[in-house]
């Protein structure tokens, strides 16, 4: 389980209600449950009795109780069995925090630092969860490239007859890598360019880091007049975690953030919070379409003819190995 030792979002909070919930995270099984006082527990989804899915039990006051044969266990997993009062039994527990609106585990054994979220002045439109059959590594390439916006998304990137005006600047570290675009804007209607305060000539901006303690970015959206450097009224950020299911799917979570200069509380967001996420959600989808439809979807891109924005491709990879999978040297996966 090497990438249950960093902190994992598993499950949006507003999903954990009376029910136990199974997660698979990095190929490993997990019951996410709620007790009767709030308190959030998450076990190997496996009685130690007889193997049956914890997952598929149900809670009573603050334990959870196995379907097949009543055994319960605790948010510890201290477990015990009606039948013999006395017989000691233990499911593997998960360290786990309820933050932002989501349930987040790691390994007891590790003590990683919890993802920092910057968003001082920012208020949260939503949070959205998306399951993609694709492995982490090319979705994480999809979110960290913008050569597919022109023929992909509907609102987001750079139109397509522009793309060779775009610049792209990569500043990676020993533990990050960070990605600015900036480029002619697509078009779109005059009313939405006035709610967002977007000038004629304005330029899209888009500046996003990665980091891989677990495997999230972090990106900032805006439009920009090239001479004055004035930015429009509306910015956007985003966390998104990209979680692996197993080696062949991912989980991905997003949470997402804007910052207005219009009057008002949260500089009147409040009022279109349905539109911001009803539109972020779409996009997203249409990300998921394209994995989902990809003809080969070997991880290894030995071979592969890349362009000028795909640099990032090979500097992830490294990264994913050396510090989420802790394999050292970089490698590739076929």
């Amino acid at each position: 389980m090497p990438g249950l030792i960093h902190w994992h979002p598993v499950l949006l909070g507003k999903h954990l209600k009376r029910q136990p919930v199974g997660v698979r995270v990095d190929g490993t099984d997990l019951v996410i449950f709620r007790t009767a006082s709030g308190q959030v527990g998450a076990l190997e989804d496996n009685c130690p009795h007889r193997r049956m899915k914890l997952s598929l039990g149900k809670v009573v006051g603050e334990r959870l109780q196995c379907l097949y044969h009543g055994w319960s266990f605790d948010c510890q997993g201290a477990g015990e069995s009606p039948a013999t009062p006395k017989l000691y039994a233990c499911a593997n527990k998960f360290d786990v925090v309820e933050q932002h609106g989501a349930v987040w585990v790691k390994s007891p054994k590790a003590d990683p630092e919890f993802p920092k979220f910057e968003t001082d002045g920012y208020y949260n439109i939503c949070n959205l969860f998306h399951k993609i059959r694709a492995p982490l590594e090319l979705v994480v390439d999809n979110f960290c490239e913008i050569e597919h916006t022109p023929t992909t998304h509907a609102f987001f990137g750079y139109p397509l007859e522009r793309m060779h005006e775009v610049q792209v600047e990569f500043q990676p570290t020993d533990t990050t890598v960070r990605v600015i675009n900036h480029g002619p804007r697509k078009k779109f209607s005059t009313a939405l360019r006035w709610l967002l305060g977007i000038g004629k000539n304005y330029e899209f901006m888009d500046d996003w880091t990665t980091y891989f303690s677990p495997v999230y970015s972090v990106y900032d959206h805006w439009w920009q007049c090239p001479e004055t450097g004035r930015e429009n009224m509306v910015r956007w950020r985003l966390y998104i975690f990209f979680i692996p299911v197993d080696p062949q799917e991912c989980m991905l979570f997003t949470f997402a953030f804007t910052k207005s200069r219009y009057p008002g509380p949260a500089g009147g967001a409040r009022l279109f919070k349905w539109l911001m996420r009803s539109k972020l959600d779409y996009e997203i989808q249409l990300d998921v379409r394209i994995l989902e439809g990809l003809a080969d979807k070997s991880t290894n891109i030995d071979g592969m003819k890349l362009s000028r924005f795909d640099r990032v491709l090979g500097l992830n990879r490294e990264r994913i190995e050396r510090i989420y999978r802790g394999n050292g040297a970089a490698a590739t996966r076929s």
